[in-house]
This record gives C-alpha cells, sequence and structure tokens, in this order.
C-alpha cells in the first residue's frame, strides 16, 4: 500500500497576546512608581493612613452616638470617637515621654560604668559621648559646650514640633473622616450607578456601597482587635518583666516595662530589643553569668507569651501569614521608618481586605494569609456582628 506522501497539516501556534507579554513589566513599573509615590508623599500620605484606620477603629461608637442623637446633635458622635483615640494618642505620647526622660538618667548613669567595663577588658578608650560620660570635656570652651547644647536643644525641638505638628493633623482628619462617614455609602453607590450600563444595573451602585462599608467594618474590627490585643499582651508582659528583673534587683524597672509595652507594637523586631535592653544593661552593670540567667529567664516569658497566649487571644481575627507580616514590616521599615513598622501589619490587613472583596484580586488576598481555601478567606473577611 502507497503511503500517503501528502503535506502533514501544521498545528497552529498559539500567539501570546501582547498584552500578556507586557503585564509583568507594567506591574514592575506601577510598583516602583506606587513606591516612590509614598515615600516622597510621606508628609501626606501617612497621617492620612493613620487617620483613616482610627478612624475605622472608632466607627462603631461614633456611629452609635450619632444614630441616638437628634440631627442637629449628630457631631457628638463624632466628637466622641475623637475624644478615644485623643485618650490613647495621649497616653502613647506620655509613655514615650516617660521612656525618655528613664532613659537619659540611665544613659548618664551607664556611661562611666560602661567606660570602666571597657579599660577592664583591655579595650582603648572609644572616646564615648558627653551624656554617656562624667559630662562635657573640662577643658573644651564653654562656647562649644553651649553651641552643642543649643544645637540638641533645637533639634529636640524640631522634632517635638513636627510630630505635634503630625498629631494635630491625623486627628482633624480623624474628625472629618467621622462627620462625613455617613454620607460615603451614598456617594459611592451613586458613582457606582453613575458609571456602570445605564440599563437594568441599577443595583450595582448600591452593591458597591455596601462592598465599600463591609471593607470599612472589617479593617476596623481587625484593627481594633489587633491594637487592643497588642496593648494587653504588651502590659502583662512587662509586668513579667519587671517582676522578673525586680529578683535580681535591676534598676530601672518602669523603663523596661514602658519599653515593652511601646515596643509590643512593632512585630517580631520589637519584642527581641525590649528582652535585649535590660539583658545588656545587667551585662554592663553586673557580671556575665547573671546577664545569662536575665536572658533566660526573658525568653521564656517571651516565648510562652509570643507562642501559647497570643495565639488564644488574637485566634484567627487576622490570619496573615508570618513570613508576610515579617516582609512587611521589612517594607514599610524601609519605606516610613518606625512609623512604617508600627503600621505595617494593619497597612497588611487594609489592603489583604480590599483585595479580598474583589474577584479578581481574591488569589493574591489569598497568599498573604494563612488560609488554604477560598472558603476560609470569606469567613475570614466578614466582620463580626
Amino acid at each position: 500500500m502507497a503511503e500517503n506522501s501528502g503535506p502533514r497539516p501544521v498545528s497552529p501556534t498559539r500567539v501570546q497576546p501582547s498584552s500578556d507579554r507586557w503585564r509583568i513589566p507594567i506591574l514592575v513599573i506601577a510598583f516602583a512608581a506606587a513606591f516612590w509615590l509614598l515615600r516622597e508623599a510621606y508628609a501626606v500620605v501617612m497621617p492620612a493612613v493613620c487617620a483613616l484606620l482610627l478612624a475605622l477603629a472608632v466607627w462603631p461608637l461614633a456611629s452609635a452616638i450619632s444614630e441616638r442623637m437628634p440631627s442637629r446633635l449628630r457631631w457628638l458622635g463624632a466628637v466622641a470617637g475623637l475624644l478615644v483615640v485623643l485618650f490613647f494618642l495621649g497616653a502613647f505620647v506620655f509613655g514615650i515621654g516617660l521612656a525618655g526622660s528613664q532613659v537619659y538618667d540611665l544613659l548618664t548613669d551607664l556611661g562611666p560604668r560602661l567606660e570602666q567595663q571597657l579599660h577592664n577588658l583591655g579595650l582603648p578608650d572609644l572616646g564615648l559621648p558627653d551624656i554617656l560620660s562624667d559630662g562635657p570635656d573640662p577643658d573644651s570652651t564653654s562656647l562649644v559646650s553651649n553651641g552643642a547644647l543649643a544645637s540638641s536643644a533645637m533639634t529636640a525641638l524640631g522634632i517635638t514640633t513636627s510630630t505635634l505638628g503630625g498629631i494635630v493633623l491625623i486627628l482633624f482628619l480623624i474628625l472629618l473622616m467621622l462627620l462625613e462617614a455617613g454620607n460615603w455609602h451614598d456617594k459611592i453607590a451613586a458613582a457606582a450607578t453613575r458609571g456602570r450600563a445605564k440599563g437594568g444595573a441599577g443595583g450595582s451602585g448600591d452593591r458597591a456601597g455596601r462592598r465599600w462599608l463591609e471593607i470599612g467594618r472589617s479593617v476596623g474590627e481587625k484593627f481594633r482587635a489587633y491594637f487592643l490585643m497588642r496593648l494587653v499582651l504588651g502590659t502583662a508582659t512587662a509586668c513579667l518583666y519587671a517582676a522578673f528583673l525586680a529578683i535580681f534587683g535591676v534598676d530601672y524597672l518602669l523603663l523596661w516595662a514602658v519599653l515593652t509595652v511601646l515596643l509590643g507594637f512593632i512585630p517580631t523586631v520589637g519584642s527581641i530589643v525590649s528582652g535585649a535592653l535590660p539583658v545588656f544593661y545587667v551585662l554592663v552593670t553586673r557580671d556575665p553569668g547573671t546577664a545569662a540567667l536575665v536572658a533566660l529567664g526573658l525568653l521564656v516569658i517571651e516565648q510562652v507569651m509570643g507562642n501559647f497566649v497570643d495565639p488564644r487571644l488574637m485566634g484567627k481575627r487576622l490570619s496573615i501569614s508570618p513570613l508576610v507580616v515579617l516582609l512587611s514590616l521589612l517594607f514599610w521599615s524601609v519605606l516610613w521608618g518606625v512609623v512604617g513598622a508600627i503600621l505595617a501589619v494593619p497597612l497588611t490587613v487594609l489592603i489583604t481586605m480590599v483585595m479580598a472583596h474583589f474577584d479578581g484580586l481574591k488569589p493574591a488576598a489569598l497568599l498573604l494569609t494563612d488560609r488554604s481555601s477560598f472558603e476560609e478567606l470569606d469567613r475570614y473577611i466578614e466582620p463580626k456582628r
């Protein structure tokens, strides 16, 4: 039988659409542009983000009070929410000021001991700053000393002024957000309705409004849970630290307790620093054996609080992957410094919540959480009633 020598059919070659080829470069460029914008617009974006998170946290309280007031007094709900935020911000600033004064006393007391330790180890004089020594160099002129003192005072004044200015701006933004919160549902619904097809899509705007309302409620609920649990766990850990350090007669117990509470809002790194600082102080003022015992005891406390108490209190309210938490900490710290480190987890929750409410972005949201299915993700994003 003769073989068929005709030409064989050629299978069609699948041509990749040009949009797919350019998708990754466009995403990289968009990410770089967003990073640059967030970094350069720090003075504007950071207060707005802080105000948004805090406003969402106190939104249920403000809304509940406003609904029980006559129309002319509904602004009292926004004022009540602002007062709650002001209370916690005031406590936070007071803690920073208290820790700062304690740190100054510690440094003036620790300096001579550190120099003596270095001398005992046979190390050369490192030329510690005046604050870590017995005082200003007696051989230096008063003009130089006064100039250095004035420069330090002006630097502290500038930092204090900028911090207070940022806090005032955040509080003002929170008040405006709470006052206008009641209108945003209607605004979003109207904008979404106008942007869609005119025929038969009247309910799409209302669905869009409800979607963003659910996002706001979910983010607010999880931010409140995160903040309160960090505060409770930080306070409990601080009490255990202070009690354990008191057994060894370590000084500055109030300082170590306040730093433990404040640094507890920085994930991972904060607990390491809050435990390392008293160990370093004991190493300088005592002996290596005592420092090792203190380090071991603080490590046990931290492991118990971090691995047993924390998961049971937080449960599945955040459910952000630990790897994602660490990467977000690095990203936001590089972007916004200490403020970025504090906001790393809340911002990650905010981004995850927004993406989880849109079908096209749900796979990315699933990757950011520790959930393993979209059904679990849907239960995670549902706000607690």
